[in-house]
């Protein structure tokens, strides 16, 4: 998924020179232009008992549905719809974005996941 991005994953190079790393901001064929990090959001998912973080990039009119599944994904959750995304005591849709939510940089998604016997 193109539009959800890990921090992680994103993180500067620091073996090559100025040069490389200039060219790396302007794309590989140097007239594809790089979006600016003022563009994405940086987002913290954690579990409610604060045992898990994991931090997202996502741009504010992307649906919330990406940034669910690809979570789910790596902690192993096999049904997404088990899992409860919440932000600001409302509980986040699949069709929702951060620009809806008014969300900041930095801000926090708590999930609640569902107990069964």
């Amino acid at each position: 998924m193109s539009t959800v991005k890990e921090e992680s994953s994103n993180l500067p190079s620091t073996s090559g020179t100025s040069a490389a790393v200039a060219a790396d901001q302007r794309g590989a064929a140097g007239n594809e232009s790089v979006v600016p990090c003022a563009e994405y959001i940086s987002i913290r998912v954690t579990t409610s008992a604060r045992t898990n973080q994991v931090h997202f990039r996502l741009k504010p009119d992307v649906a919330f549905v990406c940034m669910k599944t690809t979570y789910c994904k790596k902690l192993g959750f096999i049904n997404k719809d088990e899992s409860r995304f919440v932000y600001d005591c409302i509980r986040i849709a699949d069709d929702y974005t951060p620009k809806s939510l008014h969300m900041m940089d930095g801000d926090v998604v708590e999930l609640y996941q569902l107990l069964r016997n």
